[in-house]
C-alpha cells in the first residue's frame, strides 16, 4: 500500500485516535470535527500538531495535554477516512459527545468554537492502524511547512503490512453505538463519503495570530 498524505491534527487528538498514553485511561478516540467532507480517504501519516490546543480542553483533556507535550509520538500511525457523519452544531449534541465519553478530552465549547457560525458540521470517523516501523520524519518536512491540515508526503512511501488499533469487530460495533446514540436524539442528519473532488484540502490548522508568522517564515 502507498500513503500518499498526512493529516495533521491537534496533538491529544492524535493521540486519542493512534490509543498512545497520554497517562489516562482512555478507549481510542473514533472521531475528529471536520467543517466538510474532503476529497481523500486516505491513508493518511497521523501528524501531532506542536504547541498547546486552539480551543478549550476538559479537565481530563488538560492533564492529557501535559502529559502528550512531553511524550514523544512514534510516527508509525495512519489513518483512514470510513465517512462522515453530519450533525447539527449544537451546545447540547456535543456536550452529550462529551459527557458520554464520545469526546472526553474536549469541552463542548471548543467543537462550537471550531465550527463558529456553521449550523452544521461533520464527525470524521476514522481507521487508525499501526504500521510495522516508524515512517522517516524528513518525507514529512516540506508538507509542515504548509499550513493546511492534509499535505503530501515528499515523497510517497510504501508500506506493507497495517495493524488496526481497533479489531474490525470492535470498530464497527463502536460505530454502530455512536450512530445509535446520534439517531437515538435526532442529531444524525445523515452519512457521507469522502467528496469526489481531488483538490488539496485549505482548511488552515492554524488561526489567524499564527498565519502571518507562518507566511514570512515560506517566503
Amino acid at each position: 500500500m502507498q500513503v500518499e498524505m498526512a493529516w495533521r491534527d491537534e496533538r491529544v487528538n492524535v493521540f486519542a485516535l493512534s490509543g498512545v498514553s497520554m497517562g489516562i485511561r482512555l478507549e481510542p478516540q473514533l472521531f475528529v470535527c471536520k467543517k466538510r467532507p474532503i476529497g481523500h480517504r486516505g491513508p493518511f501519516v497521523l501528524d501531532p500538531r506542536k504547541g498547546r490546543s486552539r480551543f478549550q480542553l476538559s479537565q481530563l483533556g488538560a492533564m492529557a495535554q501535559d502529559n502528550a507535550n512531553q511524550a514523544e509520538y512514534p510516527l508509525s500511525y495512519v489513518a483512514e477516512v470510513d465517512s462522515y457523519l453530519h450533525v447539527p452544531v449544537d451546545y447540547a449534541v456535543f456536550a452529550a459527545l462529551c459527557a458520554e465519553g464520545w469526546f472526553s478530552l474536549w469541552n463542548p465549547s471548543a467543537p462550537l468554537a471550531y465550527f463558529e457560525d456553521l449550523q452544521d458540521g461533520y464527525l470524521a470517523i476514522m481507521r487508525v492502524s499501526r504500521l510495522d516501523a516508524e515512517i522517516p520524519e524528513q518525507v514529512l518536512e516540506h508538507g509542515r511547512s504548509g499550513a493546511n491540515f492534509i499535505y503530501y508526503l515528499d515523497p510517497p512511501i510504501t508500506v506493507q503490512k497495517l495493524h488496526p488499533v481497533l479489531r474490525p469487530d470492535v470498530y464497527e460495533h463502536r460505530k454502530d453505538d455512536l450512530m445509535a446514540f446520534l439517531s437515538d436524539h435526532n442529531w444524525l442528519l445523515g452519512e457521507e463519503g469522502p467528496t469526489a473532488s481531488r483538490e488539496l484540502e485549505t482548511e488552515s490548522l492554524f488561526d489567524a495570530s499564527e498565519e502571518p508568522e507562518r507566511s514570512a517564515r515560506r517566503r
